[in-house]
């Protein structure tokens, strides 16, 4: 092909094991996009400590998204878009009317998070050094499309990935940041060539932003998936391991160095 390729990706549950949070199978993987000089861009619902820690132990040179498009970091600095951290909170009592009885986050003890999450209490401090979004825990069943609905009016939204849900600027979202990043390529190459690799419903937009999709995740997601991104492809594996199969049917086609 002769389109520049840049590679889109998911971290927990797709470059990251979902229950230990290790990248040992993706290496590889992440090492040969690196030796192709193909962009691996990280979109994530992390803060940008936390990214900016992962991408220093990838020796990531490309930009990355963080807490789910709210900002971009490129060249050491970043960029922050829709309400911040400190307006999206006074949105708490909208947002427990629509969603009925929740944990927020910042609530509990760091020992809760702690045990919660499996992480230690170093890294649920750096989890919760958010700037643009703010995390909750429900306690039963949430229908994200009611609930969004409801809070339109108010310019936020929920989105959900991994154990926790996200408060975020309902004008924000993980392919506003991917079509950003587009644009910044565009600058520089004729023609770009757009993937993205994601395991759930968070990534859904990141899907819709890209020229070719491919879901990692449960495979009893992946009903859900196609319905909303008809055009997506399913991996054979899951998780880091389906992160490696996708990379390896990406790179045959292209040898840039």
């Amino acid at each position: 092909m002769n389109a520049f390729p840049i590679i889109f990706s998911d971290i927990d549950g797709t470059i990251l094991d979902f229950e230990n949070y290790s990248y040992k199978i993706s290496l590889p993987a992440i090492r040969t996009l690196a030796g192709k000089g193909i962009p691996l861009i990280l979109v994530s619902s992390k803060t940008y400590i936390e990214m900016l820690k992962l991408h220093k132990q990838l020796k990531l040179p490309w930009p990355f998204i963080f807490e789910n498009g709210a900002g971009i970091s490129q060249h050491g600095t970043y960029t922050l878009y829709g309400k911040s951290y400190q307006k999206l909170v006074q949105y708490k009592p909208a947002i427990e009317q629509a969603c009925g009885t929740i944990t927020w986050a910042e609530n509990l003890p760091l020992t809760k998070l702690s045990e919660y999450t499996g992480l230690s209490t170093r890294k649920v401090k750096d989890m919760m050094a958010r700037m643009a979004s703010v995390l909750f825990i429900a306690h039963h069943t949430l229908d994200i499309n009611q609930i969004n609905k409801q809070l339109h009016p108010f310019g936020i939204a929920i989105t959900t990935g991994g154990k926790f849900f996200t408060v975020i600027d309902s004008d924000v979202n993980k392919g506003s940041a991917v079509q950003m990043i587009q644009a910044m390529y565009r600058q520089h190459y004729t023609s770009i060539y757009s993937y993205a690799i994601g395991d759930g419903l968070n990534d859904i937009d990141m899907f819709k932003a890209v020229d070719e999709a491919y879901f990692v995740g449960k495979r009893n997601l992946f009903k859900t998936i196609q319905t909303l991104c008809p055009g997506i492809h399913k991996s054979r594996k899951e998780g880091p391991e389906g992160f490696c199969e996708v990379i390896d049917k990406i790179v045959q086609n292209y040898s840039l160095t």
